[in-house]
This record gives C-alpha cells, sequence and structure tokens, in this order.
C-alpha cells in the first residue's frame, strides 16, 4: 500500500487527493497524449514552457511529468532543460478548419497568456484601451503568473516572445479573432523596444491580420497606432511612419474626423524625431484644414503654433515669423471660450512665447509668457513657477527647458 506522511505525522497510510489521482490515472488508463500534442500543433513551436503545456492540455500541475517520464517510449514529451519541453519526433501540422477541440486549445493557451500580460501591463503602469476580451471563464487548477516588480516582468517577456507571438498567429487561424487582437495590443504596450525587429515584424502582420478578418477597422487602426508608437520609441521611424500612414488610411476611409486628427498629430511628433521637416509641416498644414472643416477655433490654434515651431526648427525664421504671428491673431480671443480651458490655453501660449524667443522677437515672447502666467495663477501653481522662470531669463541667453 502506497503511503502519505503528512506534516507531525498526520495522514500516515492514507493517499493524498492529489497522489491517489496520479496513481489512479496511471494504474488504470493509459496516457492520452492527444491535449499536448495539440500544443505543439497549435503554437508550431519546436520547445514550450510547461505553463503552456498545462494550460493548453488541460493538466493539473504535476501532471506534466507523467508523460514526460516514459524513458522506452518511441515518441512523446521529452524535457529540453530551463522549464521547456519538446516534442519528439515533431507532430505533424493539423488540417484547417480547426477542430472544435484544438479550437479550444489555442483559446485556453491565448487567454491564459492575456491575464498574464494584463498584470505584466498593470505593473509597468501601461493602459491598453478598446481591445477588450471575454474569455470562456473556465478555470485552472494553474496559479496565475505573478510579477516582483517591473524588472521581473519585462524579463519574463523577453524570455516569451516566441510563444507569445505564436499565440497571436493561433489566435486568429483558430478564429479567436478579438483574442488575437487584444493579445497584440498589449504585446504592443509592453513588450520591449529592444526585442527583434523580425519578430515585431511578423506581430504587426498576424496582429492586422486577424483585425481585418474580423472586420474590425477601428481595431485596426488601434493596433498601427500602437505599433508605430512601439516602433518610433525603438528609432525605426520609417517603420512607425509607415504604419501610421496606413491607420491614416483606415480613419480616412471611416470618415473618422478625430481618428484622422490624433493621427496626424502623432505622425507629426514621429516625423519631428525624425527629423523630417517638411513631412512634419504636412501634418500641420492637414490638420489645421481638418480643425477648421470641424469649427474648432482652439485645435487650428494649435496647429498653427505646432506649423510655427516647426519652421522654427527647419530654419526657416521668416516663415515662422508670419506663422507664428497669424497664430498668435487666432489664440488672441480663445480665452473665455467654454470648450478651452485655462491651462490647456496657458500651455499653448508658453509654447508661442518659446517660438517667439527662439526667433529673437523677445518682446513678444515675454508678452506671451505673462499672457500664459495669468492664466496659471491659482490653477496650476508648479507651471506658473515654471513660466515665472521664462520671464526671468535675460534677453540673449537660453530659455529653461520645459
Amino acid at each position: 500500500m502506497i503511503g502519505g506522511v503528512g506534516e507531525g505525522g498526520r495522514g500516515q497510510g492514507r493517499v493524498a487527493p492529489d497522489e491517489e489521482l496520479l496513481v489512479g490515472r496511471a494504474c488504470d488508463t493509459p496516457l492520452d497524449d492527444t491535449g499536448l500534442v495539440h500544443c505543439f500543433q497549435v503554437l508550431g513551436t519546436p520547445e514550450l514552457p510547461s505553463r503552456v503545456l498545462l494550460i493548453g492540455a488541460a493538466l493539473a500541475p504535476g501532471e506534466l511529468e507523467r508523460f514526460a517520464d516514459r524513458r522506452h517510449a518511441a515518441t512523446g514529451l521529452v524535457p529540453a532543460g530551463d522549464d521547456l519541453f519538446a516534442w519528439r519526433p515533431a507532430p505533424q501540422a493539423l488540417p484547417e478548419p480547426w477542430s472544435e477541440p484544438v479550437r479550444l486549445t489555442a483559446r485556453r493557451i491565448g487567454e491564459d497568456l492575456l491575464t498574464t500580460l494584463d498584470t505584466a501591463c498593470d505593473l509597468l503602469a501601461r493602459r491598453v484601451d478598446g481591445f477588450d476580451h471575454h474569455g470562456v471563464g473556465a478555470g485552472t487548477a494553474v496559479p496565475a503568473v505573478r510579477f516582483a516588480d517591473p524588472v521581473q516582468a519585462t524579463a519574463w517577456l523577453r524570455r516569451h516572445l516566441g510563444v507569445s507571438l505564436a499565440a497571436v498567429r493561433a489566435g486568429g487561424r483558430a478564429r479567436w479573432r478579438s483574442l488575437a487582437t487584444a493579445l497584440t495590443a498589449r504585446l504592443w504596450v509592453c513588450a520591449p523596444t529592444d526585442a527583434p525587429r523580425q519578430w515585431a515584424i511578423d506581430l504587426a502582420e498576424a496582429g492586422t491580420r486577424a483585425a481585418i478578418e474580423e472586420r474590425q477597422p477601428r481595431r485596426l487602426a488601434g493596433l498601427l497606432r500602437l505599433s508605430a508608437r512601439w516602433f518610433a520609441a525603438r528609432g525605426d521611424f520609417v517603420t512607425a511612419d509607415a504604419h501610421g500612414v496606413r491607420e491614416w488610411r483606415v480613419w480616412k476611409e471611416l470618415d473618422d474626423t478625430a481618428g484622422m486628427i490624433d493621427t496626424l498629430w502623432r505622425r507629426a511628433r514621429i516625423y519631428r524625431e525624425a527629423g523630417r521637416g517638411n513631412r512634419e509641416l504636412d501634418c500641420h498644414q492637414r490638420l489645421l484644414s481638418l480643425y477648421r472643416r470641424t469649427g474648432d477655433r482652439f485645435g487650428a490654434a494649435r496647429a498653427q503654433i505646432s506649423r510655427g515651431v516647426a519652421l522654427v526648427v527647419v530654419g526657416r525664421d521668416r516663415d515662422a515669423s508670419d506663422q507664428l504671428r497669424e497664430a498668435a491673431r487666432a489664440t488672441a480671443d480663445l480665452e473665455g471660450l467654454p470648450d478651452v480651458g485655462p491651462v490647456e490655453l496657458a500651455a499653448e501660449l508658453e509654447t508661442l512665447g518659446r517660438a517667439f524667443w527662439a526667433i529673437g522677437s523677445v518682446g513678444t515672447a515675454r508678452r506671451h509668457f505673462s499672457a500664459s502666467l495669468r492664466l496659471l495663477v491659482d490653477e496650476d501653481e508648479r507651471a506658473a513657477d515654471r513660466v515665472r522662470a521664462l520671464l526671468a531669463t535675460p534677453a540673449g541667453r537660453e530659455l529653461p527647458d520645459a
């Protein structure tokens, strides 16, 4: 008889519930490898972490070792080190469309990964909006992944880049497309920007394909927005620009002015960082046109100010002076409008003053700083102190950073 000894000798002569389950299965039933094989077939990856196998095959903790301990078997699960397992020989690809059991395997793996990515995003203080996914609600005996700190979360993400991409692809192939796009969005938000570029290219292709097949253009635009930000943060402005252009086209086809405006502001920042002043100016001109079309006077003034700043950056001081004075006229009568907050207007006046200072119009710059300070008093003391420092700067000196 097999016995178990509990703490302090309690339970001697009894089999613990988990051990009883394992013993019963080992003695009474043959091992069923189907669920494990499906994990490898669904993800198309030669090696998988133990957690993925437990979740995908719906196994309880401790069961995996039984499958990997068949020393005389010709095929089966093989430990590959570092908590990884392989299947020897590699299983054949599954015919499509996938059967329901296979689709469920893909969904279990994807939804467990989604939960882990949400945990990582929260710890890294990264938000993901507009990519909800409602799971099947099936419980699991495998404890959720927890991270001690952001460093540990980022390290986990680096180790699981390949599996994460495979889960996105599997979600699309299994027709769980909202799951695939939700995973993709969280990866763009959380994945470190030193991840391999090819991984990111493949993730973009898999995620956008799922959104297109799901016929969700807004999700498609959202993924392109997130991927453009990721590539820009990596310093890959060419790819960021390509994704931004695709996003713009989606919003334009939807005739969504707010989406187009948001895209153009981000593209303008990317062009500024990439040193492509002419393209940045094009964005500001389009922004001005859209704001005027919608009657948004504050937005139009912002676009004019930003265009003036862009002209300063590229060294076109004469054109910048004309643009900035036009922007100053547009800004002069915005105070008191119901949809214009004093702090927001003060920030634009400060930007306008800095631009005038850069082209040597010190008196005009000080007038805008004074107007900004008047709006900030009793509203934002920290910002007010920053503007006071600008007013105290002697002519000919560089202004303190914003």
